[in-house]
């Protein structure tokens, strides 16, 4: 189904002068419809991860309790909540998609699937399950759409179970397990566990936003097609290559070509020995700015010494030895690639060349390409992969992990964690390297290569190196306003491992942000009585000290009001906003018991009385209770003062909700920084409408 930029809402009205953001056609994560898909930058778009990552920094990044001490993992279960036999793993309300479901199961290797376990989902609040089936017969292809090349299991992808089946939702989706709590005897293990990390990536968007809800029987044969080409356009763009033959020699330089735009470079393959591919450089400038200057063995993911070649859909090394890029950079007035030999080159080398350029139009929204490397050691904390302020989205990492100083897998133990738009809270909270990789228990089954994902080479006794690569194409690490990507080295905070990482993060990126914060307030504060806040008479607000999820976690001392019948309202009143607006909550989880009750209900967002948007439930954590969520608001919903409601939908479930501060923000505007990045002022109104 086409998006197209979205009507104005009943009971909104625009500022005059401010048109809403037009996004480009498609949805954001159908990006095999065209090259410019996967370049727009969409604030329209917010994409998150749920994961079953440990509550307080520990080990067990995992549901179910396995063999630890239970005082290092008190809260074992990760479901979001329970509902009668059914364990809640995903419930998101709003428009979007999940695109991609990974999972491993087993202790200390990869196990297959219990049998007995089945997984439900529920679209657009149905109370009959459109998918009902075993868990295993989510990933062994064998129940269409979750058939190869969208699904792996543990063998095809190294001990991980992988779906990229995208599944559209237009009012929301529900995932359960029936069966996955410990008890019995599991078949795989011979005992009574069923150890399962899980990782589900998914898309918020604007409220309104038209989708076409999956539906049994939807297949996605442009997808499939998309997947299939591992060397050649997957876009199938039938664009006539410049072939050249040079000799490159230690120390030199030869320029590859050069361009005036604007246009795009679409394709790039080299074909020179492997040897010398980590003393080859590529380098690339777009309107003058250089975006990449990369090693070669970096860029394409494929080293002297991988088992094997990879063999992403955007890039690795064909079958015949010609590294390729399908990667769509855009210029808008020139671009110059070159291959720059280092002094380490042995000898001279011949390098055949094609590259690939299209003169098709780029649209505003489409922001610049750059590739980033970075190479470092810590003995504790976390490795830093990518940080960037202005607006932007990571497609692709690739990278070579190491432990340092010592021989010991437990490097690939570490966490992903994403820090996006300025919120304290990690976006996304991995589960262990190899699981960001596609795979399972340090790739217990060996090097692997797929379209999105694969370990070239897999270290099998911790004394070695582990490279491996993964393309977000369907489910980028977004970012309004800036980003920070990190990496954990180690186990958990107090079980470091010294760990070193050279990582390629390949991304698209503008300067200016695309969000930025308009206003915002404390609960129990004075700039909480200028926004006219009032919980429900039944709310208890109280002090209380706590942390975020973040590592080294983030303390807070605040004010949160829970109550468990009502709604709240306040006020913000902004001059000049500019859609998409967004509605940061910042609140207290404490309430709920992991895996069985909710830390928080999902909840309407009534702006004048109009329903704008909605919070999803979330999990409880007793041991990090200050949590975060950002939810995009109705596009019509424009200047001026707005009374907001905050309607909770109370369930045995989640039965408590908690809010301790609130922050609006939307499209960039000049006045925001027009008097030394002073934020506007915020009228509080006089009277609550409707009292």
């Amino acid at each position: 189904m086409g998006r197209h930029a979205l009507a104005v809402a009943s009971g909104f009205l625009c500022a005059t002068g401010i048109a809403p953001f037009a996004a480009a056609n498609g949805l954001p994560w159908e990006i095999w419809e065209s090259p410019s898909r996967l370049a727009t930058l969409d604030p329209s778009d917010i994409v998150l991860e749920r994961s079953s990552h440990c509550l307080d920094g520990c080990r067990y990044d995992r549901s179910n309790r396995g063999l630890e001490d239970p005082a290092g993992n008190p809260y074992p279960l990760r479901w979001l909540y329970r509902d009668g036999e059914e364990a809640v793993v995903f419930d998101e309300r709003g428009p979007g998609a999940v695109t991609r479901i990974w999972m491993t199961t087993g202790f200390g290797t990869a196990s297959c699937i219990d049998p007995a376990i089945r997984v439900r989902f529920y679209f657009d609040g149905a109370s009959a399950a459109a998918i009902d089936l075993p868990l295993a017969a989510l990933f062994d292809g064998s129940t269409p759409p979750f058939t190869a090349p969208l699904v792996a299991d543990r063998s095809a992808s190294s001990g991980g179970f992988v779906s990229d089946v995208p599944l559209a939702y237009a009012e929301s989706l529900r995932i359960v397990l029936v069966g996955a709590d410990n008890g019995g005897t599991n078949p795989c293990t011979g005992n009574d566990e069923r150890l399962l990390w899980f990782q589900l990536q998914h898309h918020r968007l604007a409220p309104g936003t038209p989708v076409a809800t999956f539906a049994p029987g939807d297949d996605f044969p442009a997808w499939r097609a998309f997947l299939a080409h591992a060397g050649d356009d997957p876009w199938n763009g039938m664009l006539a290559p410049i072939e050249a033959s040079s000799v490159l020699a230690p120390g030199q330089a030869i320029a590859l070509a050069t361009r005036t735009g604007p246009a795009w470079l679409r394709g790039i393959r080299l074909h020179l020995p492997r040897p010398a591919y980590a003393s080859v450089r590529l380098k690339l400038a777009f309107d003058g700015a250089t975006a990449v200057d990369v090693p070669l063995a970096d860029f394409f993911a494929t080293a002297a010494d991988a088992s094997m070649a990879a063999r992403g859909v955007l890039a690795g090394e064909d079958a015949t030895g010609w590294l390729y890029a399908w990667v769509p950079m855009p210029f808008r007035q020139s671009a110059d690639v070159e291959l720059v030999a280092d002094a380490s080159l042995p000898a001279p080398v011949t390098v055949d060349s094609a590259l690939s350029f299209d003169d098709a139009p780029i649209a505003d929204g489409v922001a610049p390409f750059a590739a980033v490397l970075s190479d470092a050691c810590v003995d504790r904390g976390d490795l830093s992969l990518y940080a960037a302020s202005g607006a932007g989205k990571v497609i692709g990492v690739s990278a070579r992990y190491r432990a340092n100083g010592l021989a010991d897998l437990g490097y690939l133990e570490g966490d992903a964690r994403a820090y996006v738009d300025g919120a304290v809270a990690p976006a996304w909270y991995g589960t262990g390297v190899e699981d960001f990789f596609d795979g399972g228990f340090y790739f217990d089954r060996g090097a692997f290569a797929r379209p999105l994902a694969g370990a070239p080479l897999v270290d099998s006794d911790g004394s070695g190196v582990t490279a491996a690569y993964r393309w977000m194409l369907a489910d980028p690490i977004a970012y309004a306003s800036r980003l920070r990507l990190t990496q954990e080295a180690g186990f958990a905070p107090a079980q470091p491992v010294p760990a070193c990482v050279r990582a390629v993060v390949h991304a698209y990126r503008a300067p200016r942000a695309n969000a930025v914060v308009y206003d915002r307030f404390d609960v129990g504060t004075p700039a909480a009585d200028a926004h006219a806040y009032a919980a429900p008479a039944n709310a208890t607000c109280a002090a209380a000290n706590g942390a975020f999820e973040d590592e080294p976690p983030t303390p807070r001392s605040a004010t949160p009001c829970a109550y468990a019948a009502g709604s709240s309202r306040f006020t913000f009143d902004i001059a000049d906003a500019l859609s998409p607006l967004r509605l940061r909550r910042t609140f207290d989880v404490s309430a709920g018991s992991p895996g069985e009750i909710a830390g928080a209900p999902a909840a309407e967002i009534r702006i004048d009385g109009v329903v704008a948007g909605r919070f999803s439930p979330t999990s409880a954590n007793p041991l990090r209770r200050w949590q975060q969520q950002e939810v995009l608001l109705d596009p019509g919903v424009g200047a001026g003062p707005h009374v907001f409601e905050i309607v909770p939908d109370f369930t045995p479930s989640a039965p408590v909700f908690a809010e301790s501060a609130y922050e609006l923000s939307g499209g960039w505007k000049d006045a925001i920084f027009a008097d030394g990045f002073e934020r506007p002022s915020s009228r509080a109104l006089s009277r609550i409408a409707g009292e």
